[in-house]
């Protein structure tokens, strides 16, 4: 599988604070207008003593940003950037149509999130955007799926991006439904320049300032490396061997299936 150099690993948490994910942007609403956050009840002894609100974290990109909340970045720190593996949760409480049922839209997933601060400027923020959809693709592409890659219009970007990038993996059974051509969307990524660093007070320091120099904002970028169901089903779907009755195994997987290149329907012991 790929690896991706210097980007340093942590375990982001489930739980956070309400008002992070708010400051982050992320407030993603059906199309009937539910929120798809799923908040956790706070007492009321809680709420007189102005604790914050909580919720379970919808992407990894909102722990890994709050990580660096009220904090001062050195010139020399930057670019620095971050991988994460986390369990995510969406309310997905309205109604999105068959096409969405299975393993494309659950409350509850895996997900590698890559997240990143760069010097305010946009090359520095086009090398790691890059950097992420090479190592997207890179991954995608190692499983044996075939997709595509799109640029979002601007009026898909969300109140946070100045470009997002859509990729798009070919699921035999949308294409049998006529949905889309068979293509779905697995992956994205973001450049959301100073919108998440400015509401978290996530400031740098230019180098030769001195420590009373004028403070920046640094520009954010993420991305998923991997949406763990969404890339299984189309694993399983273009896999799938029906004379057979199998799925054939990526080939970079099999080493951690004990070498197996297909799983295969066990016959019944009553039979």
């Amino acid at each position: 599988m790929t690896r991706i150099p210097g980007w340093r690993q942590v375990a982001p948490p489930s739980i956070v604070y309400s008002h992070i994910a708010a400051a982050c942007g992320f407030q993603p609403r059906d199309q009937n207008g539910e929120t798809q956050v799923y908040a956790l009840a706070q007492s009321a002894s809680d709420a007189a003593r102005g604790k914050p609100e909580l919720s379970l974290a919808g992407t990894a990109e909102i722990p890994l940003a709050g990580m660096r909340a009220d904090s001062v970045f050195e010139a020399a720190e930057l670019p620095s950037k971050r991988v994460g593996v986390s369990r995510c949760y969406r309310a997905e409480a309205g109604a999105r149509g068959a096409d969405t049922k299975g393993l494309y839209r659950v409350h509850e997933f895996t997900k590698v999130e890559l997240f990143a601060w760069t010097a305010p400027t946009d090359a520095a923020t086009q090398d790691v955007f890059d950097e992420m959809v090479d190592a997207q693709t890179e991954i995608l592409a190692s499983l044996g799926l075939h997709c595509r890659v799109l640029e979002m219009p601007t009026a898909d970007l969300g109140a946070t991006a100045t470009r997002k990038i859509d990729i798009e993996a070919f699921f035999p059974s949308r294409a049998a439904q006529g949905l889309n051509d068979g293509w779905g969307e697995v992956t994205s990524a973001s450049i959301c320049t100073d919108y998440q660093t400015r509401r978290l007070a996530t400031r740098l320091r230019s180098a030769g300032s001195g420590s009373g120099g004028k403070l920046a904002y640094p520009y954010t970028v993420n991305g998923t490396a991997l949406a763990v169901p969404r890339v299984l089903a189309a694993i399983l779907e273009n896999g799938w061997d029906e004379a057979q009755m199998a799925v054939t195994i990526p080939e970079c997987l099999r080493p951690w299936m004990d070498g197996k290149e297909k799983i295969e329907m066990k016959t019944s012991r009553l039979s």
